[in-house]
């Protein structure tokens, strides 16, 4: 099964990672972008080895550069579910990363017609993707589920002290 992306958002580019490897890209002077689908058919044996894949697949895809942030989503196909396939939500970026941030990732399980998806917690330009990925699999009998990963624990403390400075002037307005 090969997903559809709204040309408009995406455009299709030619693999230079391998056959079982589609590639569509958003490129202009604000934005990068860039989503994967990947059949998965090697006998690897970690997600972690897998994850790494990915990487050099996308850098090599992708040239992501440092003046341009680029983000990237992946659809992948597995046929064997390596034994730490739940350690996935740990390559799911919640900052920037210097090659790239993984937003999201759809695995797909086709023998069992069932699909997991995991979304970093900040929504962007890739969500419309990653929700018509999920709708298209849904449509064709998949069973699927998604989830946001957790909020970056940086994240949690800046807004934590965001609330206190704003009771801090909220209280010193008052009494000048």
């Amino acid at each position: 099964m090969t997903i559809e992306i709204d040309p408009r958002l995406l455009s299709t580019k030619e693999s230079v990672v391998g056959e079982k490897w589609q590639a569509w890209e958003k490129k202009n002077f604000n934005i990068h972008r860039g989503v994967v689908e990947w059949y998965v058919d090697e006998g690897f044996q970690s997600i972690d080895e897998i994850a790494l894949r990915i990487r050099e697949g996308v850098k090599a895809q992708f040239r992501p550069g440092w003046l341009r942030g680029f983000g990237f989503g992946t659809v992948l196909h597995f046929s064997e579910i390596p034994s730490d396939f739940s350690n996935i939500c740990s390559h799911i970026d919640t900052r920037n990363k210097k090659h790239g941030v993984w937003q999201w990732t759809v695995a797909c399980f086709d023998e069992d017609k069932r699909a997991f998806g995991i979304h970093t917690w900040l929504h962007g330009y890739l969500r419309p993707v990653y929700d018509s990925v999920l709708s298209q699999l849904d449509s064709r009998g998949y069973e699927c589920e998604s989830v946001d990963a957790d909020v970056d624990k940086l994240f949690v403390v800046l807004g934590q002290i965001a609330k206190v400075c704003k009771a801090v002037k909220i209280v010193g307005g008052s009494i000048g």
